[in-house]
């Protein structure tokens, strides 16, 4: 007989971190689009936008 485990929350962060992110769209063309994701850091030194993803949707099915 198989025996699966029983998987529970053992702890959850009551006060998530709030992250403010933003897509540019950076290249599109009949094929693919290209995207830079960017998250809004606080600093000493003031807010500034970080390059946190660069992806790339391509249409027609799988890419290898």
């Amino acid at each position: 007989m198989e025996q699966t485990a029983i998987l529970k929350i053992v702890w959850r962060n009551p006060r998530p971190p709030y992250r403010r992110h933003r897509w540019e769209q950076t290249n599109h063309d009949s094929t693919s689009a290209q995207y830079l994701i960017r998250e809004l850091v606080s600093t000493s030194a003031g807010p500034f936008w970080r390059i946190t993803s660069n992806l790339e949707f391509v249409s027609g099915g799988r890419v290898a």
